[in-house]
């Protein structure tokens, strides 16, 4: 990306991501006709840490705080917005690996609508969070994180127990605190979320580094997306060369090794709380067998989202929203 497109005010910025609409239609379409080559020439190529700085702007103009603080012995950024019920729970939100807090901005009115405050955590090494100074972490390690902040955000809150919303590596996270600390968490919502049982042809799926960037945002967009969002197309060069770094891979090859396969179905049939899975129906990252383990949590609704992929947040926002809505509804 080039110097002038940093330089760019926000509102011209904006403009000009309006105007690439067109263009991502025809590059999608141009996608499917040569059998997942990617045709972008003439799209902006731009990074996820300029999304992730575009993102910050637009959240603190909401209202957010904004801070870096150290959680289970490392640097962790945090958002937080003040929610419409004081006397709700308060909520803490979890991106998906390689992924950071703007992902999960969508479900953002649905749970300030019943929380008194919602946190977004950015795990160590994802968005504004500086990557650990030991190299990457495992997930259990993600967890100590995860825990961490929770027990802050309870504390805060008199001991009212928090709800958790977690995508993806973060719906794992959110499942693994509620079966480690039930007396943190008043609910779990996961959005198709990680952590069951995975063979090895769905390891196998999982990619690795990607030589050519094209052909892996093609790749991405196809395991993530049932329809891609436009503006996945801007980022998707960078969002595949994301894939290949330590940060991601070390937690994909713990998986792939067996040293952190799952949650286990020991973890999952243990959780007491009220447990929503909203799974995107056409999610092809993940098996769709790992709604079955979902379902064996005690108090656990599974609710299939068609047309949709593995970030059902991004993909389906309003059916997302009223399901998380739904949720918190049902803890009062």
């Amino acid at each position: 990306m080039t110097e002038a497109l940093h330089e760019e005010q926000p509102g011209s910025m904006w403009l000009m991501l309006a105007t690439q609409r067109k263009r991502m239609s025809i590059a999608a379409r141009r996608m499917l006709s040569h059998g997942g080559q990617l045709a972008l020439r003439g799209v902006p190529d731009l990074t996820l840490d300029f999304v992730v700085r575009l993102a910050h702007g637009a959240l603190l103009a909401q209202g957010a705080e904004s801070w870096t603080s150290q959680l289970a012995g490392h640097r962790a950024h945090r958002y937080a917005l003040k929610g419409r019920r004081a006397d709700g729970r308060p909520a803490l939100l979890l991106h998906g690996l390689g992924g950071s807090a703007s992902s999960m901005a969508p479900v953002l009115p649905a749970v300030l609508q019943h929380a008194p405050r919602a946190v977004m955590l950015e795990l160590p090494g994802h968005g504004r969070s500086p990557e650990p100074s030991a190299g990457a972490l495992a997930a259990r390690d993600y967890a100590a994180v995860v825990i961490a902040a929770l027990e802050e955000l309870v504390r805060e809150h008199g001991g009212r127990k928090a709800v958790l919303v977690g995508n993806s590596l973060g719906g794992a996270l959110s499942l693994y605190t509620a079966n480690h600390r039930p007396d943190l968490v008043a609910g779990v919502v996961g959005l198709n979320p990680a952590g069951a049982e995975l063979s090895e042809e769905a390891l196998a799926v999982l990619p690795r580094r990607f030589d050519d960037l094209s052909q892996g945002a093609a790749h991405m967009a196809r395991l993530l997306f049932a329809k891609t969002p436009w503006a996945f197309w801007l980022v998707a060069r960078d969002y595949a060369r994301r894939w290949g770094s330590p940060t991601v891979q070390r937690v994909l090859d713990d998986a792939r090794s067996g040293a952190d396969r799952a949650l286990g179905l020991p973890v999952l049939t243990d959780i007491r709380v009220p447990v929503v899975v909203a799974w995107g129906a056409e999610d092809r990252l993940l098996p769709r067998s790992s709604i079955d383990d979902f379902a064996r949590i005690a108090r656990a609704r599974v609710v299939l989202i068609p047309r949709c992929g593995h970030i059902p947040q991004l993909e389906k926002p309003a059916r997302t929203r009223r399901v998380v809505s739904e949720f918190f509804a049902s803890l009062s």
